[in-house]
Formats: C-alpha cells, sequence, structure tokens
C-alpha cells in the first residue's frame, strides 16, 4: 500500500531545497563568493581544506550586513536584489537567489562574522543545520567571512556521493578561475591545504587576469581580439596553435560579467579558429560579451550555467566575424612557434606592434623568384644543398617538383595579389637584416636564419598552406578549372551521383564541370588546377568521399573549405628533395603573402630557435 500523502516539514523542505543548490564543495563556493561580489568586495580570499569538505572560509571587504538584517540574511527567499517582477527578466547581479546562504547553513555549520563601515563593531552568527545558535558583537575589518564546516553532515546520502578531496578541490579551483577572469578589477586567492593556487592581481586588465591563470608561455601566444555587431560587443583572448587543447575546458565565455555555457558560442568561436588548431584539438579563450539583459536569458538552468540568446544566428555570426579578423593579420614567420631547448630559456622576444609600410621581400631575398636567383652581400649565397636532379628524386610523383613549385610563381606574377588594406605589419624590422637560406634537413624542413633566430619551416606544411590560399582566392573564378579537350567518363554510384548533383555549385566553383551520362557515368568536362597543373578526373572520387563521410549537415563554406583541404593533400611531401631554387620560392611566398601561419590542418608551419638558447645549449653562456 502507498503511504499517505502529507506535508513535509521546514527542516526537510530546507535540506531538499541545500541539496538543489548546494551539490558540493565548489557550488557553495560559487554562491558564497557570488555574494562577495554583490557586496562590492574588491579583495576576495577563499581557502580550503580537503577539498572544501570539512573546511572552506570566503573573507571578502565588501559593504558587510548590517546587523538589523542578520537574521534575515539566513532566511530562505530572503534577499537585497530583487524587488519587483520585472527585475527577473534584468538580472545585473550574481547572487541573486536568495536561498543561497540559507541552503548552505542547513547542511553544515556556519559562522558568519561581518561589518558595516557604518557600524563601530562587527557580528559574529552561529547557525547549525540551518539553526541560529549564537549572534555576538566581534570585533572584525569590515566586510563579511564565512567559515563553513562539515559540508553534509546531517545530510549522508549526499556526503557519500562527494569525490575524494583532490578531485572537490580541483573543482573549486576552476570555480575560482572562472571568478578570477571574469572580473579582473578584483583581486583573488585561492590557498588550498595552506598553499597558494592562485592569486590575480585585481589591477582592471583582463591581459593579468589571463597571465594569473594560465601563465607567461601561454598568454604569450594568445590573441587578444575586440569587437561589435549583432547586438553585441566583444572583447577577450583567443588561443590557437599550440595553444589548442584537447577538451573545450579552457573556453570561458562571461555574458555582462556572469560565466556561462554556450554550445553556440563555442561553435562560432571553433569555426572561426578553423584550421588554426590541431586537428582533433579545440581554441582556448576568455570572452567577454556585453549585451542587452533582455535579448538574453541566463535562467534556463537551475544552475543558471545555461544561456539562451533572443537572436542565436546574428551572435554566432558576429562572435565568428569579430575573432576571425582579430587573428587573420598575423604571418607565419612573424610569429613562429618558439622552441625552447632548456626549462630556463630566456623569453622570446615581443611581438611587434609597431605600424609601418610594408617591406618588398626582395629587398632581403634579392631576387629569389625561380626566373632569376641572384647573390648579393646583402643576401648571403645559400650554401650547396645536396640534392640529385629534380627528375631523378621525384619517381612517384607525375608532376616534378621543380615544375609544381615554378608556375604558380608565373600566375602571381601576371596578377599579383594586393595585400588586404587592414595588412599593413610587415615582419620584416624597418631596417631589415638579411635572411639567408642554409638548406634543408631530412629533405623535411627548411633552415633560414633570419635576424637571431634559426626558423625552420615545414616544407609540405608551407606548400599546402600557400595552395590552399590560392585555391580560396580563386574559387568560383575562370582561373579554378582547365577545360579538357575530351570529357572523360567516370563511374559513380547512385550515393555519388546523389551528392553530386546536392553540391553542384561548389563543385563548379572548384573547377568541375559534370554532367549525368548514363545511369552510372558522368561526363567530367572541366577538372580543377591545382599546383599550376589539371587534376586526373579520377580526383572527382576524392572529393566525393570528403563530402558523403564528413560533409553532412555542414555549411557551404566549410564544405567548400573541406574540398579544398582534400586538393591541398597534392602539395609536395615531407621526405621530397627540394632544390635550393624551389626552396627559395616557397621562403618568398610565405613572406609575401603573409600567410596564415598554420596549415590547413592546424599543424604550424614554422619553427624558430633563438640564437641565446643554442648558446644556452652549448653552455656559451648561462
Amino acid at each position: 500500500m502507498p503511504g499517505k500523502i502529507r506535508r513535509l516539514s521546514e527542516d526537510m523542505i530546507g535540506r531538499i531545497a541545500a541539496g538543489e543548490v548546494v551539490e558540493r564543495p565548489a557550488a557553495a563556493i560559487k554562491e558564497m563568493v557570488e555574494n562577495s561580489l554583490d557586496a562590492g568586495a574588491t579583495a576576495v580570499t577563499v581557502e580550503i581544506r580537503d577539498g572544501g569538505i570539512t573546511y572552506m572560509r570566503v573573507t571578502d571587504n565588501g559593504s558587510g550586513i548590517a546587523q538589523s538584517e542578520i537574521r534575515m540574511a539566513f532566511e530562505r527567499h530572503a534577499t537585497s536584489k530583487i524587488h519587483d517582477p520585472e527585475d527577473l527578466s534584468a538580472i545585473a547581479t550574481l547572487g541573486f537567489r536568495g536561498e543561497a546562504l540559507a541552503s548552505i547553513a542547513a547542511v553544515s555549520r556556519v559562522t558568519l562574522t561581518t561589518r558595516t563601515a557604518e557600524d563601530a563593531s562587527g557580528v559574529r552568527v552561529t547557525n547549525e543545520g540551518g539553526v541560529i545558535t549564537a549572534i555576538e558583537e566581534a570585533a572584525c575589518p569590515g566586510g563579511t567571512a564565512i567559515v563553513v564546516r562539515d559540508l553534509f553532515y546531517n545530510t549522508p546520502v549526499r556526503l557519500k556521493f562527494l569525490k575524494k578531496p583532490a578531485t572537490e578541490a580541483a573543482q573549486v579551483a576552476d570555480v575560482l578561475m572562472r571568478m578570477i577572469l571574469s572580473r579582473p578589477d578584483v583581486s583573488f586567492r585561492l590557498l588550498s591545504q595552506g598553499k597558494t593556487v592562485y592569486h590575480s592581481a585585481g589591477d582592471g586588465q583582463l591581459s593579468s587576469a589571463v597571465f594569473s591563470i594560465y601563465g607567461s608561455e601561454m598568454h604569450k601566444t594568445m590573441r587578444f581580439v575586440e569587437g561589435h555587431g549583432g547586438g553585441l560587443v566583444l572583447s577577450g583572448y583567443v588561443g590557437i596553435g599550440e595553444s589548442g587543447r584537447g577538451s573545450r575546458t579552457n573556453q570561458s565565455f562571461f555574458i555582462n560579467g556572469r560565466y556561462m555555457h554556450s554550445g553556440l558560442l563555442s561553435g562560432a568561436v571553433e569555426e572561426a579558429c578553423r584550421e588554426r588548431v590541431m586537428i582533433g584539438k579545440y581554441p582556448t579563450c576568455v570572452l567577454h560579451l556585453t549585451m542587452p539583459y533582455e535579448t538574453v536569458d541566463v535562467n534556463v538552468h537551475p544552475n543558471k550555467l545555461e544561456v539562451r540568446f533572443q537572436n542565436e544566428a546574428a551572435v554566432a555570426e558576429a562572435v565568428t566575424a569579430i575573432i576571425r579578423e582579430g587573428i587573420r593579420d598575423r604571418d607565419a614567420l612573424e610569429h613562429p612557434v618558439v622552441l625552447e631547448l632548456t626549462p630556463d630559456a630566456p623569453a622570446a622576444p615581443a611581438e611587434v606592434t609597431k605600424t609601418r609600410e610594408a617591406v618588398p621581400v626582395q629587398a632581403v631575398l634579392e631576387k629569389v623568384r625561380p626566373a632569376a636567383v641572384a647573390k648579393s652581400a646583402a643576401v648571403p649565397a645559400a650554401q650547396p644543398v645536396p640534392a640529385a636532379p629534380v627528375e631523378e628524386v621525384h619517381e612517384r610523383a607525375p608532376i616534378p617538383v621543380a615544375t609544381v613549385l615554378r608556375e604558380p610563381a608565373a600566375a602571381y606574377r601576371a596578377e599579383p595579389a594586393p595585400l588586404p588594406p587592414a595588412e599593413p605589419v610587415s615582419f620584416l624590422p624597418e631596417a631589415p637584416r638579411p635572411m639567408r637560406l642554409i638548406g634543408s634537413v631530412f629533405n623535411t624542413y627548411i633552415l633560414v636564419e633570419y635576424e637571431d633566430h634559426l626558423l625552420m619551416i615545414d616544407q609540405h606544411a608551407a606548400h599546402e598552406r600557400l595552395n590552399y590560399e590560392r585555391m580560396m582566392k580563386e574559387y568560383g573564378t575562370a582561373h579554378a578549372g582547365q577545360e579538357l579537350l575530351v570529357p572523360e567518363i567516370v563511374s559513380v554510384t547512385r550515393r555519388e551521383q546523389q551528392v553530386l548533383e546536392e553540391n553542384r555549385a561548389l563543385l563548379e566553383g572548384i573547377g568541375f564541370a559534370v554532367e549525368p551520362f548514363g545511369e552510372a557515368e558522368v561526363s567530367v568536362r572541366s577538372v580543377p588546377m591545382i599546383l599550376g597543373e589539371p587534376q586526373a578526373a579520377g580526383f572527382l572520387h576524392e572529393v566525393l568521399d570528403q563530402l558523403m563521410n564528413e560533409g553532412r549537415g555542414w555549411t557551404e563554406e566549410r564544405r567548400r573549405s573541406a574540398i579544398l583541404q582534400t586538393a591541398c593533400k597534392h602539395a609536395v611531401k615531407g621526405g621530397e628533395t627540394l632544390t635550393e631554387e624551389d626552396m627559395r620560392y616557397l621562403v618568398s611566398r610565405i613572406v609575401d603573402d603573409k600567410v596564415t601561419p598554420t596549415c590547413p590542418h592546424g599543424r604550424p608551419l614554422v619553427v624558430a630557435l633563438s640564437h641565446a638558447e643554442l648558446d644556452k645549449r652549448f653552455k656559451r653562456i648561462q
């Protein structure tokens, strides 16, 4: 027989409500710190022991709680942040939920000490299991200090579901990380088992907050982005290249100061950073979005971490555009991946931020075009590069590498592509030092001496990026395809026929002109021009495979990019011997085109080793 329905006691209601709000120590810390911030605190210290299970303390220098309101602070659904129903649609505070402190007290032993600026002395309140047991006068500085002991001591079912202290401590650290990044104007300190985990400056600079979380090496590689559009203002930092991580846990979004989860925003960031992180990695980011409160709903989920936008398409489009613009004006040789051989190596030189007119690369790589390679005092002659004649070293390649590399150069000379107006910065200094081509190693990496660095350029990644950029520019133009004198008949399956029809415009954009020819065949009249050569019609199957296997649900832009990446697999490979002429061409194109510093799959093009680092390795300096 089912039991009779009866009303629960206030004590049971309080404990159940507490379990919903305070799932673990990190949740309690979050609630208390948010209340500190809403009280105007500029310095907050959090201390935990055993992951916060046995002890946690939050101290702030905020406005404090008036003695006349101290009992009300522990009442459920009591708050100073909401007065009218209309306030719910424009919540600007963090800890607006009235049950936070009451819920924490219901499942722990709490001691709260507080003093306002108007009061001569403070007050200390002791609360055990939701019952106030003592209120007394106390000497204390302005602000509030809350000590929570023995979390879930009276709800053992909740207690046994907590993780190990180290795991709970990591959750608390994650909460403080988001707090530091959300409020650079507040100095936060986190101590665990008496040791400092985080300590932020609180100087109001997001850069300082990012530095305190990620350290100097990560901070150096992250790019500052800012802009507006789609009803929002965005600013923050994005980490690409070596800053990419294997999960999205290092993506932080703050909407009107509140940390939020958003698959929409993650997708927008990843779309903007496509090809700038390795496959399988995700960009890191710390992004602040400011937008009208009524256009964003933060009450989608009880934990208030989920968010819903009034105009999702506009938000996603704006975020992608702003980030893409913010990371695009960097080139491979100006910002190579810095290689350090020793842990105490000196920091890499600061980034060049002074705007100046671009210096033609010919001033440094004098006449490096394949048509005329010259020697001069400014550009010391390259050391002889061991290489067999081109025709003998490319037995497996249908097109000699020298031809593959030279032919695009002629096209560039005939129709030079001007640099976009927004990219006036050259990687070359105002008084350029010579750049010297040394040769190659392992038939894979081109070695170049530039200023006080040894640059190592991945020949395959560099050629792949150059081809990709060129094909993207030629997409949809007359240069994209080559008409065949005799159409080629290619067999296709029913599924391939369907994919052909669905993506006809995309295929035509890269140079394919395909028409039905019987039930199981198509007639190929035009094929893409890749690496200066028309591709065999069989290349059509590679493109169709890419679309069938990975293209479902993609936007047109992503489908186009996937096709072009497939085409770029035909770039020169690592292990293929290049002539000195070929290497000079690749280096000059990287410089002249200010290419993206990664291949289309996200791998770095250039790795730099400083002179000082080599001297350290050889014990020439300490």
